[in-house]
Formats: C-alpha cells, structure tokens, sequence
C-alpha cells in the first residue's frame, strides 16, 4: 500500500463487486431508474414528514434526560435476554450467527399501523433479522408473520410436520396476527421456533422526525461492527444513532438539545457524546458529556473542573480510565509582533481571544494533566506555535490556536490537530512537551520538537484544515504512521482569504527522520468545510465521516442539478481507495453527522414495551 495514492477518481476501473451508486435518491418527483447489478438488494430509505419535536427537559448532574427515561429496562418475563440483543461482531447488518443446526425462519413478516401496511426497511428477507419502521409517538401496530417450511431441528423427538410455534415479544401470535402498542422508540420482537431451533426478527420504530437513512454502496469487504452516528438538524434536536449495514436503527434517542461525538470506550463499556447547555457564561457554548452504560442509561454528565468552559469538539477516556476534556477560555494576548495578512501590524498587545484547553481529570474530578496554548511551550513560557503561521485562517486572533480533536497514540501521548495552523503536534503526557510538528513552516520553535516536512505529496503544501489526527500503525523501524481528515481550507498562502486549496480527502503519512513521507489518500467529491473524520478499521480500510461544507449544503451545486453523485454522509474504502460501504443520511432539513464510528462487541438490547 506504501507509495501508492489510488483515490477515488484514479484511473484503475471499479471492481465488477461493487454496486453501480444509485443515480437519485431523494426527490420530490418522479424517480429515474435506478440501475442495479442482478441479485444486489434493494435499499429503500427510511422515509416520513418532518415534525416539531416538544420542548426538552434535560437537567445537569444526576438526572435522566427525558429521552433517556423512556429507554425502559428489558422486561424479566418473556424471551431470554439472548433472543434479544444483537453482538455487533456478528456481522455488519447481517443476520445472527448461525447455531450448528438451521434454525427455523419466516418466509413473510408484515406490519401495519391504522392508516395501512408500513413498509418495512429493508425489504423482507428470511436472513435478514432487523427492521425499521415510522412509527407515531404512540400507535398500536397489527403483525402477521408465517414461517418457511422446513424440517424440525434440534429434537431429534420432533417430527418434519411439527408446527412451529411463534411468539410476539413473548406471547403466541395466532395465525391471523396479533397487535402490540409502541412508542416510537420502541422494538417488537418476533421469534420463530421449531423444535430446539429458534430465530428472532427484530422491527424497531423510529419517529417520523429521525432523519432518511439510505444504503448507497454495500459491497464485498466492509468491516464488522455497528455504526454510531450522531445526526442533528441545525439548532435543533438531534439524534444519537446505532445502525446497521442496511441502515436500520438498532437503537436511537433524540436529544432535545444538539448532540455530539455519539461514541463507544471499548475498554469501559461505556458509550459518551457531548450534550449542549443553555450557560454561556463563558462567552462560548458550553457542553456537558453524558456517559451511557451499555443499556444507554445515563451513569453521570460531567464537566472539566475548574474551568468556564467544555466544549464538544473532543472527548476520550484513556486507558487508566481519565477523562481528556477540550476547553477554551476567554483571554487577552500580546499579538503586536505577528504580521497580518497584508504585512502590516494591526493587531494589539491584548486582544481578546480563547486559549485551547487540554484537561486529563481522573472520575473523581482530580485534575492530573493540564495543558494551555498560550504558555506550553518546551520551556513553560509562550505558545507552542508560530502564530505567524496561524494568521491565515478566517478566525484568527480570535482562535489563534483552534485546536479542534485529539487522540491518543500507542504510547499515550496525545495528537492534537490545530485547525487554523495547518499543524499536527505530538504532545507528551504527563510533561506537555511537544515531541514533533506535522506541518506549519520552517524553521520551527527550538524546543527540541522534531519537524517533519512533506515528502511525496500531490499537494505538496501537504494537509489543511484538518481533523481527527489518529495513529495507524508502527513501522518496523518505530516510525509512527499518521492518518487524518483533510479538508483542504485554510492552507498557507500569500493571499488575503485562503480557501479551497485542494480537494477534501483522507491522507496517511508515515513520520521519521523529519520526514512526513506520503502514503496513500482517497479524495472526496464534495468540498467539505467544517469537520470529518477517519477511523483505521482493523481490516486496513477507513471509515470516514464525511462532513458538511460552509454553504449549508452537502453538494455543490453543479452536482445537485444532475442527481449523479449523490452526497454521502458515511463512506468505508479498502486499502486500495474503493468504496466498498456508503451510506447517505438526511431529511426534510439537514442532518449533520459530526463523526461516525464502526464498532464491534456492542450488544444492543431490544426496548420492549
């Protein structure tokens, strides 16, 4: 893979296994024909009208969300707790694993609400065990199911003409049906048993307000897991979100407020994302984040001790099991020596502005690591970037450092991505020394950092306004490969307003001897602005959360007119640039993703009325 850049319009043809991309998805109108390869399945989107949602109830410290009192615990009579939950690693979307003996399956499954059939998503299919559905925020649906003819498993008693015997969320279901009444966040489980052979269909309600969810690309080569997303409409709710590989909501839950980073902490069974308050006492938004456990009941909210502010941008749990918090706090610098765009001196001795913040915060709230852009310098005094080299982005003085994600490596030092600076540093825990710069230009602060210039990049400026810095691997010889999301604005340059520089794309260094050594990216179609990001998966490919851009539309124009490209809020490639998993996700407004991670190991269990 080393010194190869296949991206997304080289010139090496798609492989025959991957779908041709549907040519329009969303339409008010009639539908062009959507051509397909034969056999690949058919993903319809989760469709239904937009709807206010009611006022929020959320409180700080110790008290349930609204929505998060609605996810009722799973009931102690009824199917086992096994029958009724999902492991991730099972399969991306897939059907459960297979005991060592066929179990019985349907060979239909239908629902409907007062005002007629709803439609299932996916279409049915005996393999396929989950489902969603619109739902009202309370309707008494009519479920009909009837099983596949086989043979009895399992009991070796049984005869091949034993009826099977099948259950709604416990109960018989007579031939004729039966009713069960939900909330729009509720699940009805449907299980066929022959024999000691037993399968389980899963149909979850979603609200007419969660955003349509559209399949675009499902190829051979994907990784296993369930995808974590974070949905919102723009100052409104938003929606934190497992889905599968066709698209269902294995779970969801909307946050009166805006949410974000929706994610899982393998290590501590713990889900979190970043949930917005109404202080902004700190003349910034300010945020809470909220910690799940694995039945997404809230466990705590918790906050950066000591200072005005927590922001959303950031949030991790190392593997002593400390909060990393980001914050900015309002200050007043001396920026008389930094050149402006034109060359003059126009900025003052305290103009106002935010430091960027990094807390490590044990659970019990002690503080343990502390690190400020304004004073981190190796030798404890000045900020540990060139502020001449920040000076071109948009928001500058008044996010001079605009540190927007971190991450950990492998020896647990931390990545730290200055958006404004077109630099990555390596920051060392607990001294806050900074180990290496990526970027930003020579020669560099001599504290004893190393430099590493770009070496093989088509765009030989290398990476800009970027997010999500993560490691990826080591090489034999120890040189740490970085991988980020770059989204191609705020480049160095002698212009006034530096913009779009370069395409948005995904971008992999491998770091040594003052060498940022170009890899392999994949480049998007879409100008993407504001956030994005990329996971490593552990089959090589990158998930990779797309972004929006500053427009307010996830399409350039040009290629909204001819529905050929449709935008894609998730993609995951291989290793060789193809797309092998996309997935669209929008509404009657926008729905913004800020990152989307693919987990395995999560176990999500049925919300039963």
């Amino acid at each position: 893979m080393e010194n190869q850049s296949p991206s997304r319009h080289a010139s090496t043809p798609r492989p025959p296994s991957t779908p041709t991309r549907p040519s329009r998805l969303l339409s008010t109108g009639p539908r062009r024909p959507v051509r397909r390869p034969v056999g690949s399945p058919v993903h319809r989107p989760i469709r239904g009208p937009g709807r206010t949602a009611p006022a929020g109830e959320d409180r700080y410290r110790g008290r349930s969300l609204r929505s998060a009192s609605r996810r009722r615990p799973l009931p102690a009579a009824g199917l086992p707790l096994a029958a009724l939950a999902l492991a991730a690693g099972c399969g991306p979307g897939g059907p459960a694993p297979p005991s060592p003996r066929a179990a019985p399956v349907l060979e239909s499954l239908e629902v409907a609400g007062p005002a007629g059939p709803k439609p299932l998503v996916p279409a049915f299919a005996p393999e396929i065990h989950h489902y969603a559905v619109r739902c009202d925020e309370r309707e008494t649906l009519a479920v009909t199911a009837r099983p596949a003819p086989g043979k009895a498993v399992g009991n070796a008693a049984a005869s091949a003409d034993e009826p099977p015997e099948i259950t709604l969320n416990g109960a018989p279901l007579p031939g004729e049906g039966g009713e069960v009444t939900l909330r729009d966040d509720q699940d009805l489980a449907v299980t066929v048993r022959r024999g000691a052979g037993a399968t389980t269909y899963a149909v979850h309600c979603v609200p007419h307000d969660f955003p349509e969810v559209t399949v675009v690309t499902r190829a051979p080569g994907p990784a296993e897991g369930l995808l974590l997303v974070d949905p919102q409409y723009a100052y409104a709710h938003s929606f934190l979100a497992v889905l599968d590989d066709h698209g269902v909501p294995r779970f969801h839950r909307r946050v009166e407020e805006r949410a974000f980073n929706f994610r899982w902490h393998a290590a501590h069974r713990l889900y979190s994302y970043a949930n917005r308050l109404p202080d902004e006492s700190c003349s910034y938004a300010e945020y809470e984040i909220v910690l799940l456990d694995e039945r997404f009941e809230v466990t705590d909210r918790v906050r950066a001790p000591g200072l005005c502010n927590t922001d959303f941008h950031e949030f991790t749990i190392t593997a002593e099991g400390n909060y990393l918090f980001l914050s900015y706090l309002p200050a007043e610098r001396d920026f008389s020596a930094v050149p402006d765009r034109e060359g003059g001196y126009s900025y003052g001795k305290a103009e106002p502005t935010f430091d960027s913040v990094i807390s490590e915060v044990t659970p019990e709230g002690e503080v343990v690591f502390r690190w400020n852009s304004s004073k981190a310098r190796g030798d404890g005094t000045g900020p540990p970037l060139k502020l001449a080299d920040c000076r071109f982005n948009r928001r500058f003085p008044r996010r001079y450092a605009w540190l927007n994600s971190f991450s950990l490596t492998a020896e647990g030092n931390l990545l730290a991505s200055f958006r404004g600076c077109a630099q990555v540093l390596e920051i060392e825990r607990p001294s806050g020394r900074v180990l290496r710069q990526i970027g930003g230009r020579a020669p560099a602060i001599p504290d004893g950092r190393v430099h590493h210039r770009f070496v093989g990049d088509p765009y030989p400026a290398g990476f800009c306004g970027q997010h999500g810095p993560i490691e990826t691997g080591r090489e034999a010889n120890g040189d740490l490969r970085l991988a980020l999301f770059d989204n191609g604005i705020l480049c160095f340059g002698d212009w006034p307003q530096p913009y779009e520089n370069h395409r948005t794309r995904v971008v992999e260094y491998r770091l040594g001897d003052g060498e940022a050594v170009f890899l392999r990216h994949y480049e998007s179609l879409f100008s993407m602005h504001i956030a994005g990001s990329v996971q490593a998966l552990e089959n090589g490919n990158w998930l990779i959360s797309q972004g929006w851009n500053q427009k307010g539309d996830r399409r350039p124009k040009s290629l909204m007119e001819d529905h050929s490209h449709p935008a894609t809020s998730v993609v995951e490639v291989d290793p060789l640039g193809r797309e092998v998993f996309a997935m669209w996700v929008a509404g009657t407004e926008r729905a913004w993703i800020y990152r989307a991670y693919r987990e395995t190991g999560l176990t999500i269990p049925l919300n039963l009325p």
